[in-house]
């Protein structure tokens, strides 16, 4: 069982609220305003899908390659500075993005300081901070409600990003998402410091012996590589799905405001998947989740038709919202300790090496093939995979990671 504060805690429903609202901010800067600031009315008027791409993916994995420190650094002194340094840092990127005038600025802005950022202000930590404050007494809860803030980013920043390239141009518009991420993040960043921590005891084994140990459970490898798979769909649907309609002769505002539906119809799902994975286990609903992931990436492969859009960003938000919260409530089940926050971080490495290639396969297709048709198919099949082996692993045991040696 995990130590820390109990539920009890004064601070404690503050610093969720604070902690899930930078969150939602840090995705609405960083992910949803990127993917309306890329389109061809935008960025993709200097810069090519390719360059883009490769920057946001690069972004991922320089993200990922933080990940077992970040994890590690949170098991050991919590979040409040970690979310702090993440703002700054994604505020930064931002700026510098839409600064930006050579194709090398774009990769130094996404690579170097928004990847980072990343790490710091999305839901990993966030996931193992909630473990550490609430353990497994208000999991569901508490994972609910950051979510659910969470899913607020597209509703708020899809439609607000798009206002603000009309009004202001799209770097402009990029200096002013950033300031609000800094204002916001910082003040949220004060109020998470008041939750008291208590340092947990991770195992001081190197890395490489961590490698070797999760190497050796066969249940977390088949459920990475089913995460890993999701992550690279998922990520090049998002960056690429507004250019996908797009292309299709939609205008940008419709597509926009599609996306934002789906980010509305996810609240359901973020909210309800805790508790059904709590009644009838996590495998099972992320399985039927990432099928459904699976049928909106299909309807997008023509994207020509009116009820394709729709039924690709309906489905998509659905489903989207339901997969979001069950990583942590498995990886809570099967791991949760003092080391929650490493073997997780080890985990998200290997996501974010599969998803930093995501967003670029998709435009290096993209452009190969002039159409959006053949990358999507490609996407389709690889969220089928990745619920074949969210399946497989809820069969497996695990063997040899143990979350509680110190």
């Amino acid at each position: 069982m995990t130590s820390g504060p109990t539920v009890d805690e004064p601070a404690a429903p503050w610093s969720l609220w604070a902690l899930s609202a930078t969150v939602a901010v840090a995705f609405g800067v960083l992910l949803y305003a990127v993917s309306v600031l890329i389109t061809e009315e935008a960025a993709g008027s200097v810069f090519s899908a390719t360059v883009l791409s490769a920057g946001y993916g690069g972004s991922l994995l320089t993200g990922g390659l933080l990940a077992p420190v970040v994890g590690r650094y949170v098991d050991r002194h919590g979040i409040g500075r970690v979310l702090m340094v993440g703002v700054v840092l994604g505020a930064g990127g931002m700026t510098a993005f839409s600064a930006a005038t050579e194709p090398w600025h774009v990769l130094v802005a996404f690579w170097l300081l928004i990847g980072p950022a990343g790490s710091m202000t999305f839901y990993e930590p966030a996931f193992v901070a909630v473990d550490q404050w609430f353990g497994t007494v208000r999991r569901a809860r508490s994972l609910a409600i950051l979510t659910v803030v969470g899913g607020l980013a597209g509703p708020i920043f899809l439609p607000l990003t798009s206002f603000l390239l009309d009004q202001l141009g799209w770097r402009a518009a990029g200096a002013t998402l950033a300031s609000g991420l800094l204002i916001m993040g910082l003040v949220a960043s004060v109020l998470v410091a008041r939750m008291p921590f208590r340092p947990r005891r991770p195992m001081d084994s190197p890395v490489l012996s961590l490698a070797r140990d999760v190497l050796r459970d066969p249940r977390f490898v088949v459920y990475t590589l089913s995460i890993a798979a999701s992550f690279a769909a998922v990520q090049g649907l998002l960056l690429h799905r507004i250019a996908r309609f797009e292309a299709a002769g939609f205008l940008v505002a419709t597509a926009a405001a599609g996306a934002a539906v789906a980010s509305i119809l996810s609240f359901p799902g973020r909210f309800a998947s805790p508790y059904l994975a709590d009644r009838v286990g996590g495998i099972r609903v992320q399985v039927v989740a990432l099928s459904l992931l699976a049928v909106s990436a299909l309807v997008a492969i023509d994207g020509s038709q009116g009820w394709q859009l729709w039924a690709h960003f309906v489905i998509f938000g659905v489903a989207f919202g339901a997969v979001l919260p069950l990583r942590a409530t498995v990886m809570s089940d099967w791991y949760s300790g003092p080391n929650l926050g490493r073997i997780m971080g080890t985990q998200w490495l290997v996501a974010s090496l599969a998803g930093a290639g995501g967003p670029a396969v998709v435009g290096l297709l993209r452009d190969s093939s002039a159409g959006y048709a053949l990358p999507m198919t490609v996407v389709t099949g690889i969220l089928v995979l990745s619920a074949v082996l969210a399946a497989v692993s809820g069969r497996l045991s695990g063997k040899a990671l143990d979350p509680h040696v110190t």
